[in-house]
């Protein structure tokens, strides 16, 4: 009796179960819609579409300015796609989407469908590009077609009052530039373009920030390339040496530092080539100097030959607090930054947007003695290519950030040579840790002495050092033997179908396949 009753109650249990199951009921609101496309612009306007949601009965679709603060468009439509129109050009939207049922109360809420920025208003005027504008001045350009252009207007962009306006003669028509100058430091300024009353388009820039501190200027100085040379010996510590762009200067014997100094180009709005500094010989340091920075920033270095010459061959006892290779290019030498036989202390060693090629054996920064220490390294947004040795150190380092670089024919093939090699027992910790993210790793240098010539490594240190990496890539023929980053991702391509022409330097990604082609490599090489 006792068991009829328990199998009873189990399937009266079962039945209740079952019919709950059954009865869910109508869902409370609509379903948010998806996109369908993606959002398009070719012009002052922004196509939309979504997928259409079961039981709508319309869409109300907005876009706004400053992320739904404020909606710069509404529109309700019995579609799933929409055109919105006459909007501002060259201007960033969001869109977003909500299905309506005929019971309100049962519309979905909004979707986001992403944002998109509006086309560039049609134009023959350019955007100055960087080395077109200076802390007081601007150059002008734009490409001759249709109506003569006659004047060029400078807006203040914070309340778009007229500050210079410069008629244009035939000669400036002809150049098809004009260089505007009187303007503030830091500013944001508008640049409208006239053919008459017509606007021919306008472009937005903002001038440089005011160079300050001790400027020495060479500039005015041509045609003599022993001038660095001679300045270097008589300026303050913390001077900013300006070169003149296109001059080559010589280092004809070796200097030896013991103060802060910049090298730099100064501006010069009609010609954009970066002054070389060519180096049959090198920078060393005086001993026992006590360095705050040495930087080097927008200039061409280059060896005389691979056999001895450096950029800093430093073999006696002293402390740099930075040394720093901005927009520079660095060809040709033995070693760009090699310490040696006493204890040289790098606090930071930087090089950021950078190319970097032709280098033998001491690579981009070697260490070469326990007792020197460079002790955190960045390197970032920079290329390398036709290289023996990349990164090499004997002692400890704080950290090692290598992120948005393009490597190709580096490290010397063989299977001895690594990117990253903390090569010493005892003195091989890198306590942050070494990261590696979006890169590009092509294949190794050419060794005619080797059995295996392009194998190459990645990275060597003390077992306690961390190795972060994400979103690196290595190409079809980059052969490895052995310790890889971790998660690397190897490509399809050969070096050769990924970029334009790699042997003579250009990195341009062609490979529309390339996964990585938006985020990896020297950002200056991606489509």
């Amino acid at each position: 009796m006792k068991k009829l009753f328990f199998i009873s109650l189990a399937t009266i249990l079962v039945l209740v179960a079952c019919k709950k199951e059954d009865d869910l009921g109508e869902a409370p609101r609509l379903f948010r819609p998806v996109i369908k496309e993606a959002l398009e612009s070719n012009g002052n306007w922004i196509k939309t579409s979504w997928q259409a949601v079961a039981g709508s009965a319309s869409y109300t679709a907005e876009i706004s300015t400053d992320s739904f603060k404020t909606v710069a468009a509404t529109v309700k439509t019995d579609t799933n796609v929409h055109l919105f129109e006459n909007l501002y050009w060259e201007k960033l939207y969001q869109v977003r989407v909500k299905a309506n049922a005929a019971d309100t109360s049962k519309s979905s809420k909004f979707a986001s469908l992403g944002e998109i920025k509006t086309a560039r208003f049609p134009t023959i005027l350019n955007i100055p590009a960087d080395n077109e504008k200076n802390d007081n001045s601007v150059k002008v350009s734009w490409t001759n077609s249709g109506a003569v252009v006659t004047e060029v207007k400078i807006l203040l962009a914070a309340d778009s009052s007229v500050v210079k306006t410069a008629t244009l003669n035939a000669t400036d028509v002809t150049n098809a530039y004009k260089l505007v100058s009187g303007l503030n430091a830091s500013t944001a300024y508008i640049i409208f373009l006239y053919s008459g009353t017509a606007v021919r388009g306008w472009a937005n820039f903002t001038t440089k920030p005011a160079l300050v501190g001790a400027l020495i200027d060479l500039r005015n100085i041509t045609g003599v390339a022993s001038v660095l040379a001679d300045t270097i010996p008589d300026v303050a510590s913390g001077s900013i040496i300006l070169l003149k762009r296109g001059e080559t200067y010589n280092i004809s014997s070796g200097i030896s530092l013991n103060k802060t100094l910049t090298f730099m180009a100064g501006d010069d709005l009609l010609n954009p080539a970066k002054p070389i500094i060519y180096m049959p010989a090198n920078f060393n340091i005086v001993s026992g100097s006590v360095i705050d920075s040495l930087v080097f920033n927008d200039v061409i270095l280059r060896g005389s030959d691979y056999a001895s010459k450096y950029v800093f061959n430093i073999n006696v006892a002293c402390s740099i607090g930075k040394i720093r290779f901005e927009n520079c290019v660095a060809e040709i030498f033995r070693g760009v930054v090699r310490t040696q036989s006493q204890p040289a202390i790098i606090g930071a060693f930087e090089v950021n947007n950078c190319i970097v090629d032709s280098i033998a054996g001491y690579g981009l920064l070697t260490v070469d003695v326990a007792t020197s220490k460079a002790d955190i390294i960045k390197v970032t947004n920079s290329t390398f290519y036709k290289m023996e040795k990349v990164i090499t150190s004997r002692n400890n380092s704080t950290s090692v950030l290598v992120e948005n670089c393009t490597f190709n024919e580096s490290p010397l093939g063989g299977g001895g040579a690594y990117y990253i090699d903390y090569s010493t027992a005892g003195t091989n910790n890198v306590t942050n840790g070494i990261t590696v993210n979006n890169c590009i790793f092509g294949i190794g240098k050419y060794n005619s002495a080797s059995a295996t010539p392009y194998t190459v490594r990645d990275a060597r240190a003390n077992a306690a050092t961390i190795i972060n990496t994400s979103n690196n890539y290595r190409t079809a023929d980059h052969l490895s033997a052995g310790n890889d980053f971790p998660s690397i991702n190897t490509h399809t391509k050969s070096a050769v179908q990924l970029w334009q022409n790699p042997v003579a330097g250009d990195f341009k990604i062609i490979d529309g396949t390339f996964p990585g082609k938006n985020n990896t490599g020297d950002p200056r090489w991606r489509p």
